[in-house]
């Protein structure tokens, strides 16, 4: 899928790992980093940009994303939400969280596996990117 760095991606790997996304579907949580900026050098993928309140059984149905992307934490939901939204409504495929890098990101995984029990669970840190204006300051 995308080639990764140990634990870290850097936007420009991922647009260059376009050839790997071909013929994926990829639903896309609320961006609000410049990762889908990255994106733009994919071809061959389908995007679908939902926000969380979207989220129902009809959009899996109908986008069935092979890929969920969403940053871990936003104004609105963090990965837990949007994990627990996601198994609501019938998702079980692969789900990965973007972010700056963390002090421990084995601990969130540990969180979500909780919810997200044998599912495909990633968290992608990537050095350098720039949060959106709107996104919460801790």
């Amino acid at each position: 899928m995308i080639s990764r760095n140990g634990s870290h991606i850097s936007p420009s790997e991922l647009g260059a790992k376009s050839a790997e996304l071909a013929d994926r579907r990829i639903l896309v949580i609320e961006p609000s980093m410049e990762l889908p900026h990255a994106l733009r050098g994919v071809t061959g993928a389908a995007f679908t940009i939902a926000r969380l309140a979207t989220i129902d059984h009809a959009l899996i149905e109908r986008t069935a994303p092979d890929l969920v992307l969403s940053p871990l934490l936003s104004e609105a939901f963090d990965i837990l939400d949007l994990a627990h939204v996601l198994l609501k409504h019938g998702y079980t495929g692969p789900l990965r969280a973007y972010c700056l890098p963390l002090p421990n990101a084995d601990l969130i995984k540990q969180e979500v596996r909780q919810i997200w029990p044998e599912r495909d669970f990633d968290i992608f840190e990537i050095p350098g990117l720039a949060p959106s204006p709107n996104m919460p300051r801790r």
